[in-house]
């Protein structure tokens, strides 16, 4: 069994808060229409790897069976949220992704859409510049839209992870670092697949 891909886990909370709303679970079409795929087979197969991971369960009998296995619920602490802390981030380098997430409660305070967000701890010192440092613990949250000047999780050509913030330019994305002098870098969309907005810090002293 493998960690959970971030597509995989954005499936996983859509298909979470799609039943929070409904009191059902969506069908593959509102799958496949939500997150623009080009079929239902498409859909299916994302399906069937999340099950084999164990982190999703349905009925092959039932259209509307899906249901998370594990879900971000709201602590008994009503100041705090459990939120999946799924992996480790290194600057330049792939998502390092848990076998299976953990949970972490976190200042509810800080979360504006806990069913949409997860959490990443930085290893190393790739950020520093940024203010950012090992330790540290990013809460990303995942959505379809993003402001210009947002700072974002992304690939590289699905391989190196930046933290940058995102200019949309036409064809083009501009990313930039928050240092004094930082070092800009323009790629055409389709090099970049964007995993979510940095929506918060915790430091532990």
């Amino acid at each position: 069994m493998h960690g959970l891909t971030a597509k995989q886990f954005e499936i996983l909370t859509f298909i979470q808060r799609y039943i929070e709303e409904h009191h059902y679970s969506p069908s593959y079409r509102e799958i496949m229409e939500h997150f623009d795929f080009s079929s239902t087979g498409t859909v299916y197969k994302h399906i069937q790897v999340l099950q084999r991971k164990g982190v999703l369960t349905g009925d092959k009998q039932s259209k509307r069976s899906l249901l998370p296995v594990k879900e971000a619920v709201v602590a008994k602490n009503s100041n705090e949220l459990i939120l999946p802390f799924i992996g480790y981030l290194s600057i330049g380098y792939p998502l390092e992704l848990f076998i299976q997430s953990e949970n972490m409660a976190v200042p509810a305070a800080l979360v504006a859409s806990p069913e949409a967000t997860y959490i990443l701890q930085v290893q190393g010192d790739s950020l520093k510049e940024e203010s950012i440092i090992n330790g540290d613990l990013l809460l990303i949250e995942t959505r379809q839209e993003i402001e210009a000047g947002e700072m974002v999780l992304g690939l590289i050509n699905q391989h190196d992870s930046f933290l940058k913030r995102y200019y949309p330019e036409g064809h083009y994305i501009r990313l930039e670092g928050l240092a004094p002098h930082p070092s800009s870098m323009t790629l055409k969309h389709e090099l970049i697949s964007i995993q979510g907005v940095l929506a918060g810090l915790i430091r532990a002293y």
